[in-house]
């Protein structure tokens, strides 16, 4: 069979390490999801002959499992997981498993902080197995699924899996202070995770009216309570404790599938909505690269392309690539000259709206390629342009 797991914090933990620890009896089989935050079991090398991992979002932890062959990467934006993994795609789930709230009265689970593709997923597939948890938040919106929809369950009373704040410092909140001179009063504003997006969350304390797309993280929640955020449609909410105690039945967290959260044209009627996304590096022609390192896989496409391309479309729109102008301790430039050989265009440089380091922003899109490369130059650590204006130059 071909099982789907939900992703982030949604992870039915208690079922995962139960289909672990019925291997020999279950194998072989196909496991399938995006990004999760634990230790992938199931990869043990002990298990390779067992299970296969099927991923649209590589992480570290799988780096020697890719090496032995278990682990296969699908290079698909999040809003074809409803297509790829839903009825008649080319990796159809015979089943889910989910991680669910206890049932409401009338006899519905909420989903709670992961509804993006699970919800809509478990909702069509063959067989649908829960993990019922009693710290699962209950939260409003899209988010629950009908009993009869449930084959069976578990319960379970633990912690759901965490997503602990990553470190900010002053290159990220530099960064994040330029970011949020992009962002207008009103705007509806889409995160990715990383240092930046939480840095951007003390940036955005004087805006108001605000609105948050997609993906809720503890550092938001401070916006929530002073009333600058004033509305949210969300596909996943990660973080620790008490962000999952804050969405519980909260009437201002409204949760909605991939069906809307990831389409480009649901996306393409919302009023100044602002796309903000990372890359590992981005080169002179504005391609912009957020999943490899040369051609080894490290990511996935995620939701970038989703939002670029929504954010296009929508009135008032703006898309942001942001990050810091180096990498590995300042040794390495993430402004390059070109991609290195068998690196990955996450976002093609046509469709590139703004890229922002802690040197500024360089607005790209309708510019030549010459003034672009000026322009990306102009973010680069100053130690390193002189040389990228060498090599911009002997490519010309």
């Amino acid at each position: 069979m071909r099982v789907l797991l939900p992703p982030g914090c949604g992870e039915p933990r208690t079922l995962v390490e139960e289909v672990v620890r019925q291997a020999p009896r279950l194998g072989p089989l196909t496991l399938m999801g995006g990004l999760l935050l634990g230790d992938y079991p199931f990869c043990a090398p002990e298990l390779r002959d067992t299970f296969r991992w099927v991923t649209f979002h590589m992480m570290p932890a799988l780096r020697e499992a890719a090496g032995r062959g278990q682990v296969e990467f699908l290079p698909i934006r999040y809003f074809d997981t409803l297509r790829v993994f839903g009825p008649g795609g080319p990796w159809a789930a015979d089943a889910v498993l989910i991680q669910t709230a206890p049932p409401e009265r009338d006899g519905r689970v909420s989903l709670g902080v992961s509804t993006s593709y699970p919800l809509p997923l478990a909702r069509t597939a063959p067989l649908v197995i829960a993990e019922v948890n009693r710290r699962m938040p209950r939260t409003r919106g899209d988010s629950t699924l009908g009993l009869d929809r449930v084959a069976a369950w578990v319960e379970s009373d633990r912690a759901l899996a965490a997503y602990p704040a990553p470190a900010v410092g002053e290159v990220e909140r530099r960064i994040a202070g330029h970011v949020a001179e992009l962002i207008p009063e009103g705007a509806t504003v889409q995160v990715g995770i990383g240092s930046v997006p939480e840095a951007l969350a003390a940036a955005l304390g004087s805006h108001r009216e605000l609105g948050l797309h997609s993906l809720l993280v503890d550092a938001m929640l401070p916006l929530l309570a002073r009333g600058v955020v004033t509305r949210t449609r969300l596909g996943e909410i990660m973080g620790t404790e008490p962000l999952f105690q804050a969405v519980h039945e909260n009437p201002l967290v409204h949760m909605e599938p991939s069906s809307r959260i990831h389409n480009p044209r649901v996306i393409a009627t919302l009023d100044r909505f602002v796309s903000v996304n990372s890359a590992i590096e981005v080169d002179l022609t504005g391609q912009v690269n957020a999943e490899s390192l040369g051609d080894r896989q490290v990511a996935g496409i995620g939701g970038q392309f989703d939002f670029v391309e929504g954010a296009y479309w929508a009135p008032g729109g703006r898309s942001v690539v942001a990050l810091a102008s180096t990498g590995r301790r300042g040794e390495t430039s993430r402004i390059v000259a070109r991609l290195p050989g068998g690196a990955r265009v996450t976002t093609p440089r046509h469709l590139v709206d703004c890229i922002v380091t802690e040197f500024g922003r360089a607005e790209l899109w309708g510019r030549s390629a010459e003034q672009r490369a000026r322009a990306l130059i102009g973010l680069a650590h100053p130690r390193f342009r002189e040389g990228l204006e060498r090599e911009w130059r002997a490519a010309v």
